[in-house]
């Protein structure tokens, strides 16, 4: 029912246009392809998702909508996956229906949204937007100069379940209420707390979580700050193996041209609900794709470790950075994780750049050893209107019961014409038996596996854009803003159109 009161509200709001403002934009895909080893290598899919907002002095609403097509019925839908209605002044905002809320610095809640990301799950093989929103209400409050408060109450949204998914109510089983309080003291110090209650339907029993943070800034190049969540059954500062807790500090500094950061974190029993927590990985998220697919995803269970960071830029445009990332898992055994990053970038001139890498590391989880990375991306420009882009990346690693060491290879070619067009072609292959082998037949097919795909982005104004992809795509876990999730292999062409009005 209030699906449909919301999809009136927004015809009503249309018809009166006139009187604030609305503006959207709009997402098609269109797919001709299917997964490898798949028999069916010719399915036809769309997805949709329309995104409408409506403004007027203090008053705002929103909604999406998503639409997917394909031609097994039960994976289709057409349904409003988001709507929300809010007030907003200085000093006070209410917001009804589904948005997006972090306490403290994620420990007991953090929802987010990866803008024009489209996921698909391996077994349900059904589009939609990737996020994780709360739906119900949210009050935020603040006397403008040294106090600030919120308040929720709330249903998470579980994402790897799709829209189309029945019973819907699995698909937010979790109610959450929390109350979060900052004080600040000066321009240079703040503190505060949270406390939260939540609820699964699976379950008749509350948990009650409370949390205290703080950010000191003493000088301005230096900044201090962290985060402690823990369960109220638990003896605050203990660090039992049996309670549940949160641990999150660090401190960043820079001096001139040369800065630094350096983390810690220590979790223990601390996956809360159904997921609805994300505590910072602190684990080095890369934009190469052979360190992206290859990253350690956090294991709230237990999980300790630190991450230290350091760079410096050069007068001549030049910079270098250097990273140490570590994770200890006491699970049934202790697993460790250790990376070791460097990662430079010298202008040559006003045309020519080139960034290189070099990575190692071990991942007891993953049970690779010895992985070593390096790769170097050169970007060359021709009175800034050409430009040609040559990117090459290499990965190997050793598994235990694998007879060789398994390779990763990465390259690709861009050429761009500033500002509206680029075509690029990406070859990789790999030696890796988890990808080599058929997930149908078990049987080895070859030795080494190759993709081979091509892009096309055009820019037709500032408003619309078209992308065209074809050939084979390689999956594998992505990370974005400390968000990871798996991207499916793909075979065929895919036509994306976004628009902005």
């Amino acid at each position: 029912m209030i699906k449909w009161i919301f999809s009136l509200l927004i015809v009503f709001i249309s018809s009166v246009s006139v009187f604030g403002q609305i503006y959207g934009s709009n997402t098609f895909e269109f797919q001709y392809g299917n997964l490898p080893f798949e028999e069916n290598r010719d399915l036809t899919t769309s997805y949709n998702q329309l995104n409408l907002f409506y403004d007027s002095d203090n008053l705002s609403f929103y909604t999406k909508v998503e639409y997917f097509d394909t031609p097994f019925e039960e994976r289709n839908y057409f349904d409003l996956t988001q709507k929300r209605v809010q007030y907003q002044d200085d000093n006070f905002r209410i917001r009804l229906g589904n948005f997006y809320e972090t306490i403290g610095r994620g420990l007991l809640l953090r929802s987010y949204d990866i803008p024009g990301s489209v996921y698909e799950d391996a077994f349900q093989r059904t589009r939609y937007s990737f996020f994780r929103d709360l739906e119900g209400i949210s009050i935020d409050a603040t006397n403008g100069t040294w106090f600030e408060v919120k308040a929720i109450r709330a249903k998470p949204l579980f994402n790897l379940l799709p829209p189309a998914f029945k019973p819907d109510s699995l698909r937010r089983p979790d109610i959450v209420e929390a109350v979060e309080t900052k004080i600040i003291l000066n321009d240079n110090i703040n503190i505060g707390g949270a406390f939260m209650r939540s609820n699964s339907s699976f379950s008749d029993d509350f948990q009650d979580y409370g949390s205290l943070m703080f950010d000191i800034n003493p000088i301005n190049s230096v900044q201090f700050f962290g985060e402690y969540a823990f369960s109220t059954n638990a003896a605050i500062l203990s660090f039992n193996k049996d309670d549940s807790y949160a641990l999150y500090t660090g401190f960043n500094f820079f001096l001139n041209s040369f800065g630094g950061s350096f983390e810690y974190k220590n979790y223990n029993q601390f996956r809360l609900g159904q997921g609805y927590n994300d505590p910072p990985s602190l684990i080095k998220e890369h934009t190469y794709p052979v360190l992206n697919r290859s990253t350690h995803v956090l294991e709230t269970t237990n999980e300790s470790g630190y991450q230290a960071e350091v760079y410096y830029n050069f007068d001549e445009g030049h910079s270098i950075s250097a990273n140490i990332t570590t994770a200890n898992n006491d699970l049934f055994k202790e697993f460790n994780y250790r990376e070791y990053f460097l990662e430079g970038y010298y202008q040559v001139d006003d045309y020519l750049s080139v960034r290189s890498f070099f990575d190692y590391a071990n991942d007891d989880l993953k049970g690779e050893e010895d992985r070593i990375s390096f790769g170097a991306i050169l970007d060359k420009s021709f009175n800034y209107i050409w430009g040609l882009a040559f990117d090459f990346q290499y990965q190997t690693f050793s598994r235990a019961f694998d007879p060789d060491p398994s390779k990763n290879y990465y390259s690709s070619l861009t050429f761009s014409f500033l500002p509206n067009f680029s075509f690029a072609m990406i070859f990789e292959a790999s030696t890796d038996p988890q990808l080599t082998d058929s997930p149908n037949t078990f049987d080895v097919e070859t030795d080494l596996r190759t993709w081979l795909g091509g892009n096309i982005a055009y820019k037709i104004n500032s408003e619309n854009r078209i992308n065209l992809f074809a050939g084979k795509r390689r999956g594998g876990p992505a990370c974005t803003s400390g968000i990871c999730y798996e991207i499916l292999d793909f075979e065929g062409v895919e036509l994306r159109f976004s628009t902005r009005f």
